[in-house]
Order: structure tokens, then sequence, then C-alpha cells
């Protein structure tokens, strides 16, 4: 306990010589120099107290006593409110030490699995991170180091929402790069191991949601505005914040793309846009890379030399030979397809359309237990369709017509079904559902009604197949409804809770 008073003097008696006018003390490199090495060594300990809590999660340790919880992060704010606004061209350089350890020891502060008497997210958020990214902030001494401040908040969020998902799935990242995997065992797998990303993120993220908002709102302004129109400082604030958003998105698309429809409104569709399109771009790359890497292999392995061919036509414009042309790039579906069973189905017609879905009803409708693959078979049609862009193709009509010919199929029964494999693409369809619809029913009040109302019916079926004996068929149903609560965007299904409170 001495030790760590020593330690919090330190930082606190720089902290009070820079914020008054005798900054120009002797003393100032000394202290600094203790302020740094007490912003390690407070840093070191809470890593140790994680990393020994997380040996023996369930037990703890006998005895803990609280030492880095909420009244320590109380004690430290003041200082590290100063810290994070150390930013280069702002003040001296060599001061971002104390701001990179500030960010260090928050983080660690901020680790998912905490000693649970030292759980202080709260505190961290509401006494440190709100007050340095909230626009009527009094804390930011600095005006024009306000863009700067509220970039490194933002890393430091994002950082600690990447942190939150290693730890809950700690092979996140070979499965976040796109890759799919044919064997269905491994297929099923990484689904659920997507849906794990999706919620570990989504969990963090609610925790420092307001922190979000505020970051957000600050790079709306110059992020809408025509490039050229915005300062240096802007573009920086801008593009790092991002950044930060993108590092998310990699991992956990819904989560990010949810958070930000419900905190932004309408103003975060040109921001998705961005973090899509980046997104598709980075692993367009790496598929590039891979393939080259591929072909570099093969070439040392053949020992022949490499050369481009130009499909563009021979030197009088006739077309070249279909049978060399290169293959045509894959379509890039959402991560929700990733494990699609079949191809999406594109549908030209209305007329088309609702003949295929008829099909579908009907398949659905036979009971007879020999035929379960063919309801299987009708529920994979459900979600290709909707894969395929149903729901953005052919407009208004097209959307009102799926919803409810899937309102009229009987879908509530195939959650209750005793085939795994039913009741697993049951819940593929509905997310998927939910997923494609989620911008629509913001604008069209009586379409968000029918998918309400449809969610509403699947919900206490899906409630049933949580409760499950197979654990198989429980776990998809839990993954269900944290899906759909992941991809429901801005609007959401706020009914849903009432069916909890009646399924409870």
């Amino acid at each position: 306990g001495e030790f760590l008073s020593l330690v919090l003097q330190h930082i606190q008696d720089y902290h009070d010589i820079m914020a008054s006018s005798q900054s120009h003390s002797d003393d100032i490199c000394f202290l600094r120099s203790l302020a740094q090495l007490s912003l390690q060594c407070l840093s070191r300990l809470v890593q140790l107290r994680n990393e020994t809590f997380d040996k023996n999660p369930t037990k703890g340790i006998p005895g803990l006593a609280p030492i880095f919880g909420e009244e320590f992060v109380e004690e430290i704010a003041a200082p590290m409110k100063f810290f994070l606004q150390l930013e280069p061209n702002i003040v001296e350089a060599d001061l971002m030490e104390l701001s990179l350890g500030a960010s260090e020891l928050i983080l660690n502060l901020m680790h998912p699995h905490r000693p649970r008497n030292e759980a202080c997210v709260p505190s961290i958020r509401d006494d440190i991170l709100i007050p340095l990214t909230s626009p009527e902030s009094s804390h930011i001494r600095v005006v024009e180091s306000r863009g700067r401040t509220v970039a490194m908040i933002a890393e430091l969020a994002s950082k600690s929402v990447v942190m939150a998902v290693e730890h809950t799935v700690p092979n996140y990242a070979g499965s976040a790069g796109g890759a799919v995997i044919n064997t269905s065992a491994f297929a099923v797998e990484d689904e659920e191991l997507a849906m794990k990303r999706e919620t570990a993120a989504l969990s963090r993220m609610q925790d420092v949601r307001d922190v979000f908002q505020n970051v957000g709102k600050v790079i709306l302004v110059p992020f809408l505005k025509e490039r050229g129109n915005f300062d240096a400082l802007e573009e920086e604030t801008t593009r790092r914040v991002l950044h930060a958003f993108l590092a998310i998105f990699d991992i956990a698309p819904f989560a990010m793309e949810s958070q930000l429809e419900t905190l932004l409104d309408d103003h975060a569709a040109p921001i998705i846009d961005y973090l899509k399109m980046n997104c598709r771009e980075r692993r367009l790359e790496q598929e590039e890379k891979k393939q080259q890497n591929s072909n570099n292999r093969n070439h040392g392995e053949t020992g022949h030399e490499i050369f481009e061919t130009s499909y563009e036509g021979d030197e009088f414009g006739n077309s070249p030979d279909p049978l060399h042309q290169p293959p045509a790039p894959p379509v890039q579906l959402p991560p929700i397809y990733q494990t699609i069973p079949k191809p999406p189905a594109i549908i030209t017609s209305i007329r088309q359309l609702e003949s295929t879905l008829d099909s579908i009803t009907a398949n659905l409708e036979n009971q007879d237990p020999e035929l379960w693959d063919e309801r299987l078979a009708a529920l994979v049609d459900v979600e290709c369709l909707l894969a395929g862009g149903v729901s953005s193709t052919l407009g208004v009509e097209a959307r009102h017509l799926f919803i409810e010919k899937i309102r009229k199929m009987p879908m509530t029964d195939q959650f209750q079904d005793l085939r795994s494999q039913i009741t697993n693409q049951a819940c593929r369809v509905i997310v998927a559902l939910s997923y494609e619809y989620r911008e629509y029913v913001r604008e069209d009040g009586s379409l968000g009604v029918a998918v309400q109302h449809f969610v509403d019916c699947c919900t206490p079926s899906i409630l049933k197949l949580c409760c499950s004996g197979t654990r198989l068929m429980a776990t998809q149903g839990m993954n269900c409804m944290l899906c759909l609560a992941a991809v429901g965007g801005s609007t959401g299904y706020p009914r849903t809770v009432s069916n909890f409170c009646d399924d409870i």
C-alpha cells in the first residue's frame, strides 16, 4: 500500500506542476522521468494481476482485496486526462511517452478478465473517456488538441474491443480473413466462432457506447465535407478514427455496423460504406498476395519464367480467345453468408419470385418425416434468395411480397424439428432476413411492422430451442438470438423483451 501511494504521488506531483505555472521548474525533467516510470510500474502491476486472475477465473484469488478498482480510477482520473492530451506538435515530443504510458495503463484496466471486485470499465468510461470526447467538455486544455485526443481515445476504445474478442475467441485472426472452409464440420465451427466474435465485440462496445457516439459525432462534420475543404488536423483525426473503427469492423462487422446505426442514425451510412469498401479492398489485397505467393512458389518449383498476358485483344482489335480469359473474380458476399450451402439465387421478376416462394412453402408444409431433406432444401433456398439480393434488386414490391410469403410459411415448426440440420438452417434464415431488411424497416413503417411480427412469432420457438436437451441445438438457439441482436440495425426488436419475460 505504501509503495502504491508513493507511485501515485510521483504521478500527481508531475501533474500538479505541469498544470500550474511552475512548469519551468528545474525539477521538471526529473519529475517527468519519475512519472513515466510510475506509469510503467502501474501498468505492469495491473497486467500481472490480470494474468494471475486469468489462470483461474472461476475461483479467483482467495482473499484478494481490491487494489486497482473504482477508487483507484477516481484517484488517477485527473492525471490520465492530462497525459492523454500530450500529443506531438502541441507540446514537447518527448512527452508522448506519458501519453502512451497512460493509454497502456487504461487498456490493462479494461482487460476483459479483471478480478470481479476490481471491474472498473464504467468508472474509466465516465471519469476519463467521456469527458475527453464530449463536445461540451471543459477538460481539453488546448482546443487545437481536441481532434488528436479524440483520435487517441478512439484507438484506445478500439483496442479494448479487439482485446475482448481476442480473449473470447483466441483464434479469431484465422477466421477474420474471410477464408472459406469446405469441410462441413469446420464450417459449422467457423460460423460459431464468428458469432462469438460478434457477441464479444457487441458486449464491449455496449460498455463504452457513449464514447463511440462522441467519437462518431466528432468525425461526422469533416467526413461529410467535400475533400479539400477541411484542414490537416481534421483529416488526420478522421483518418485515425476510421482506422480504429476498421480494426473492429474487420473482426465483427455486424456489431460495428449495428452500433453505428444506433448511435448516429442516418448519418452512419457514409461511415459504414467507407468501412465496407476498405474492408473489401483489404481482403482482396490479401487474396491477391496469397495468389501471388502461390504462383511464385509454383514458378520456383518448375523453373519457368512467368510472363504477363494481355487480354485486351490483338493489334487488329479482335476479341481474345474466351478459352484463355482469366477467371472472373469471385462475388464478395457478406460474412453472414460465408458458409452458405449453395450459391446465391438471382431472381429477375416478381412473378418468378412469387412462383419460387410458393414452391418453397409447399415443401415446408410437407410433414412426411421421410421427406425432411426437402424441407431442408427449401430453407436453404430461402437463404439463397436473400443472399442473391432479393430485397434490394427488385424494389419495394418484392420486399413486401417476400415478407408476406415467409410469414405464411410454417417457420416456427422448423425451430422445433428434431433434426439439428433443420433447426440450424431455420436460424440462418431468420438471421439473414433480419440482416437484409435492417435498412428498409426504418424507411418503410408497414414493412417494419411485418418484420417485427415475423420475429415475434419465431422468438418463442427459438427460446425453446435454447432449452433443448441436445447441446448442439441449444447452442444454435443461443447463437441465433445473439445474432438477431447484432444485425437488427438501429430499430431492433423491442417487443422481443416481453417474449423473454413471458418465457421466464
